[in-house]
């Protein structure tokens, strides 16, 4: 069927083609219907800064943070060029309980971390919005204890084993299967409440398993990848 949609077209013969830096999850049946939309919703989650202690707190204008959000302000300003009838907005989500709660970062530098990335997120993408996951806290518990009733539902034993793997090198005394409910729960309240596109700062096998139903896309090179890590 042709395309009616200029916008659709550009993004899926030109821009996704040409960008793309691993195949997108649930394109055709979802991120190309999401963008037909006249409301367009980008979403990107942040992780805490692992090594605050050689890093500081604080972002920093040379920092890894700050390549990746001129990145991916770039991407925003394209699409906005290629889709002028689209009111495009960013959900940038910073992932503090993981920090906090599962992997038991000192509660002062994630919420001086999340601050710091705060300020500049809307700096360079003055279209974002910033929530950190704990005011989600409440609404998301249904989904936790969703996931935790049906837990091998949802995880398969390869998903398990590679959490605990990763659990031990970083060595911080946290619980995998907290871990993947955790990131279930997110994908699935995202998915549910906002309906969005993610847009991925990581590798793509580190989000299969975990993201549920989100539709998702990659651009970022491997040198940009988790650059909270």
């Amino acid at each position: 069927m042709k395309e009616k949609d200029a916008g659709v077209k550009w993004f899926n013969t030109i821009f996704y083609p040409q960008n793309k830096s691993a195949r997108a999850v649930f394109l055709e049946d979802k991120i190309l219907d999401r963008l037909r939309q006249k409301d367009v919703i980008l979403f990107t989650p942040w992780g805490p800064r692992y090594d605050w202690a050689i890093r500081g707190s604080i972002i920093k204008s040379d920092d890894k943070e700050i390549k990746v959000l001129h990145f991916l302000s770039l991407i925003l300003k394209q699409f906005k060029k290629n889709m002028p009838d689209k009111k495009i907005s960013w959900i940038f989500l910073g992932a503090d309980i993981y920090g906090t709660k599962v992997n038991n970062l000192p509660s002062k530098i994630v919420g001086e971390y999340f601050s710091s990335l705060e300020q500049k997120v809307l700096e360079l993408i003055p279209e974002a919005q910033f929530y950190l996951w704990s005011e989600f806290d409440e609404q998301a518990e249904e989904y936790r204890s969703l996931i935790r009733k049906n837990f091998y539902n949802f995880v398969s034993p390869d998903l398990l084993k590679s959490a605990i793997r990763t659990a031990r090198a970083m060595r911080r005394g946290s619980d995998p299967k907290d871990y993947l409910i955790e990131r279930l729960a997110e994908a699935m309240f995202i998915e549910k409440k906002f309906e969005p596109i993610k847009i991925s700062c990581v590798n793509r096998y580190k989000d299969d398993g975990v993201d549920w139903e989100l539709p998702r896309l990659y651009f970022l090179s491997q040198d940009l990848h988790a650059p909270w890590m």
